[in-house]
């Protein structure tokens, strides 16, 4: 039988030009480019036994025996082994993704080991080929069509069985791999003396380099180093194989002044320059820009850290030379090490940009930093969000009030309502950390809207005229306003209590007010639908009176900060600002009142209603309907 040659060649050269590109390109030492090294290897080796045992087969009467076995022995090792390796490299695809192996990985190595075995022992068994007169077919050849498909159907339900941890085009990609090399077996089964299964490979191969492992995916888009996709790969692998790697970071510092300053052009030739000195100073690592003039040096044998950052500040001591002049800068560090640190990637990662965005935004920083109290900010977070979490989904956050009281009776008269958190312990988190946290994670409306909720459930099921309570005090943030429909929820939500809106008060901080057009329509809105407006913290932000006006506020909120300062100074400042409130028809709280010389003090200059310690800490509801 005479075997056709032309789809080999061309398959076998193109093979080698992407082998050549691929060495010539920077790549990073992760499992997903070994294994994609691997293929290429072996794919070439296969190709080559294949050509040179089918001219064995054509030419066998001139050629002595043990030759024909060698090489046939050769060809059905490597092609198992290919196989076998294009299953590898989709199962390090999920790796790379940080899905954990299942009990399919750990047992689809034993088909390989049995063919390849087979292939090994044929020149004593003969069950897999003989030689008789050129090549025969031993009893169990059709494990050569076996093996493939076992592995392309293995690596197709580990696709499916990961679909949701896969973007759409990885899911194609790999599945395309499948078909690709499924209608090859298919095409060598029919016509067996077309070495047409190569080119199949190859194919696969393109569709590999191109979707996974195309170098400039992970190249930065001012060249010379990696960027942050790259670097998280690589940490990633590090963190989850256990293989220790030292993390050098830097910040330029004041970035975005620098950007505002010089025009993006001239910085983004800066950041040029920078990849450059980094790529042919520090060969023996891989360099990565992350962003916003973030950059970080990865290694497993990293020389002195010490000498490394007093290289890098020796460097940025001088200019950095563009076409439109020269730039200095000043940079931060922030040193970690994988294995003493021993947490998740993410985290790692998550805590790195907390650190390099600290240090850059301070002109100021120290030069060098652990990553380890970012680590611990970070597991805190993450705890609060899990705390926070739980508690919205099954209606635990807890609301405490303080009692306000009026200076002309001595009896409180309102409260203000304040949300509480407790950890997994039963300790109470604090507020500005798991408030702040709410803003940042998205949580802060359904945040307000439970504590509204709680406050008119406590309205409802008490007698508040026997309390003395004419109304609370429920807070707002800024970022609640962001929602259009926050007048007809909070309506809603009194309406389902059968509350008056007279009985709840809003407050703002000072705080929120600097951008009021944002604020204004939606205040304007609930003010409209009966709510009142307490402008709380007042002093402590940028607020002044023109702006205050603006707003339909009835009282003004001094913060305990102003109350202190005036209680120890006797500043005439506070008592004049008072006075222009009163003729401004507002009424005036001071807040943070601790003793009785205190509440004495600002009664004198007409404060109409106080709150703080002296009179009562914030207390749990029925605490305080037991008051």
């Amino acid at each position: 039988m005479t075997m056709n040659y032309s789809f080999l060649i061309p398959s076998l050269l193109i093979l080698v030009l992407i082998m050549g590109y691929y060495f010539f390109r920077p790549r990073l030492p992760i499992r997903l480019n070994r294994s994609f090294l691997a293929i290429l290897t072996i794919d070439i080796c296969t190709e080559i036994f294949e050509a040179i045992s089918s001219r064995l087969h054509e030419t066998c009467s001139e050629h002595a025996p043990w030759l024909l076995w060698l090489f046939g022995v050769l060809f059905f090792f490597f092609y198992f082994s290919r196989a076998y390796m294009f299953f590898v490299f989709t199962i390090s695809i999920l790796d790379a993704r940080g899905i954990s192996r299942s009990r399919l990985h750990v047992f689809t190595p034993v088909v390989y080991y049995f063919c390849a075995l087979l292939a090994l022992t044929s020149p004593f068994t003969g069950w897999l080929f003989r030689v008789e007169n050129g090549y025969q077919k031993g009893p169990v050849y059709f494990l050569f069509y076996v093996c493939c498909i076992a592995y392309i159907l293995f690596s197709q339900l580990a696709a499916i069985r990961h679909r949701k941890e896969l973007t759409t085009h990885e899911f194609i990609s790999i599945s395309a791999i499948q078909a690709i090399l499924l209608v090859g077996i298919v095409v060598r089964a029919l016509v067996p003396n077309w070495l047409v299964m190569n080119t199949f490979c190859l194919m696969a191969i393109i569709v590999i380099f191109l979707s996974f492992l195309n170098p400039d995916l992970y190249m930065s888009e001012r060249g010379y180093v990696y960027n942050l996709p790259a670097f998280q790969a690589l940490v990633s692998e590090c963190v989850r194989r256990r293989r220790p790697c030292r993390i050098l970071a830097f910040a330029l510092q004041n970035y975005n002044e620098h950007r505002e300053i010089f025009g993006g052009a001239q910085m983004d030739e800066a950041l040029v320059a920078i990849n450059r000195y980094l790529a042919d100073s520090f060969r023996q690592m891989s360099p990565f820009y992350l962003r916003n003039g973030f950059y970080a040096l990865v290694g497993q044998n990293l020389p002195d850290l010490d000498v490394l950052r007093d290289s890098i500040s020796l460097r940025f001591a001088s200019q950095w030379k563009t076409s439109n002049g020269e730039l200095r800068m000043t940079v931060a560090f922030v040193e970690a090490d994988t294995e003493i640190l021993d947490c998740p990637a993410d985290r790692l990662v998550n805590a790195l940009f907390l650190s390099l965005d600290e240090l850059g935004r301070a002109s100021d920083a120290d030069s060098s930093r652990s990553l380890t109290d970012s680590i611990e900010q970070i597991t805190e977070r993450l705890e609060i969000r899990r705390c926070l979490e739980h508690a919205l989904d099954h209606d635990e956050l807890e609301v405490f009030l303080q009692p306000i009281v009026d200076t002309v009776s001595g009896k409180r008269i309102a409260a203000e309502a304040l949300v509480r958190l407790r950890d997994g312990q039963g300790k109470i988190i604090r507020p500005d950390l798991f408030i702040t946290l709410a803003e940042r994670e998205g949580y802060i409306a359904r945040l307000g809207e439970q504590v509204l909720s709680k406050v008119c459930r406590f309205i409802h099921d008490h007698d508040m005229d026997a309390m003395g309570v004419r109304w609370i005090n429920v807070n707002l943030s800024p970022l609640q306003f962001m929602s259009r429909d926050i007048p007809d929820r909070f309506t809603a939500i009194l309406r389902q209590y059968g509350v008056s809106t007279d009985r709840i008060h809003l407050e703002i901080t000072e705080q929120s007010m600097i951008d009021f057009s944002l604020m204004r329509d939606q205040i304007m809105d609930l003010h409209s639908s009966g709510f009142e407006f307490a402008l709380d913290d007042y002093g402590s932000g940028y607020s002044n009176l023109t702006r205050v006006r603006r707003y339909p506020f009835t009282n003004i909120k001094i913060d305990m900060e102003v109350v202190r300062n005036y209680y120890r100074d006797r500043d005439p400042l506070l008592p004049a600002l008072i006075q222009a409130f009163k003729k401004m028809k507002f009424t005036i709280t001071a807040e943070g009142i601790e003793t009785a010389d205190m509440a004495e003090a600002v009664k004198e200059i007409g404060c109409d209603y106080l709150q703080g310690y002296y009179f009562s800490r914030p207390v749990p509801m029925p605490e305080f309907a037991a008051m």
